[in-house]
């Protein structure tokens, strides 16, 4: 069952990943700094700041390629 849903997840789940998504390309553009979460600060201080830089510009790829791989599922759904 827990297997099953996390292979087909439901369209409210795919929703909810999507809006997570477009909040994280959001806060992209308006040029939120990443390094000023608490979070960040703490693994600046262990890993580097370039590494956390690539780091976050990982996540916008990911973002990005999380929308345009299942929004036109849902929308077409």
């Amino acid at each position: 069952m827990l297997v099953n849903s996390l292979l087909n997840p439901g369209p409210e789940v795919l929703i909810g990943l999507l809006c997570l998504a477009s909040l994280r390309v959001y806060l992209e553009v308006i040029k939120f700094d990443f390094t000023k979460l608490p979070m960040t600060k703490a693994l600046a201080n262990r890993a580097g700041r370039d590494h956390i830089q690539k780091f976050h510009k990982m996540g916008l790829v990911f973002s990005v390629g999380f929308i345009l791989l299942f929004a036109p599922e849902l929308l077409l759904s």
